[in-house]
């Protein structure tokens, strides 16, 4: 058995999910490792489907020995690692990871990297904004508009309870960020 495996041990919380479910976590972890990984991975980041192969590669370089997996969520992808990185690890990813948005095939099309704290706790994403006219429900970081009223008036028009929207300048221009307002 790989010695990550065998030094592992669940979190309370998965432990309390599996038993309700019936998954035996000892025989999981045995005969089918990569699943036993998937479900005890922690999460890293939140990326545009478009930069999630990018980031992807440099979370392999930066931790060798870890296993990644990543999975589908809406127009982004979830990139998750086991055994999950602890806060230092995370910190090291951020620094390795940021700069990414500054290339000119990113950063012209208003790449993004920043970590979200709200009510669902926090997390890490890499996306890329939505033109205004793509836009049709969710959450999303919509724009770029030309001011701050401009991307108030779209964020009006556009943004229906329980979803808010919030203006933001970056990079010289102005986005709207929506997210759903019990949610943080």
């Amino acid at each position: 058995m790989d010695e990550r495996l065998r030094r592992h041990t669940p979190s309370a919380a998965l432990r309390s999910r599996a038993e309700a479910e019936g998954i035996d976590l000892e025989a999981l972890k045995r005969e089918a490792p990569a699943d036993y990984m998937a479900l005890n991975a922690g999460e890293v980041l939140l990326a545009a489907a478009e930069l999630a192969h990018l980031a992807g590669g440099m979370l392999l370089a930066a931790f060798p020995g870890r296993e990644i997996f990543r999975t589908p969520a809406g127009r982004s992808e979830r990139l998750l690692a086991f055994p999950p990185l602890d806060d230092e690890e995370l910190e090291r990813f951020d620094a390795l990871l940021a700069p990414l948005v500054d290339r000119p095939e990113w950063s012209a099309r208003h790449a993004y990297y920043r970590e979200v704290n709200d009510a669902r706790g926090k997390r890490r994403e890499l996306g890329l904004p939505l033109v205004p006219d793509a836009y049709r429900e969710g959450d999303a970081v919509v724009g770029p508009f030309p001011d701050e009223a401009a991307a108030e008036a779209w964020g009006r028009e556009h943004v229906d309870a329980p979803r808010v929207h919030d203006p933001f300048a970056m990079n010289g221009r102005w986005f709207c960020d929506v997210f759903r307002a019990d949610e943080g």
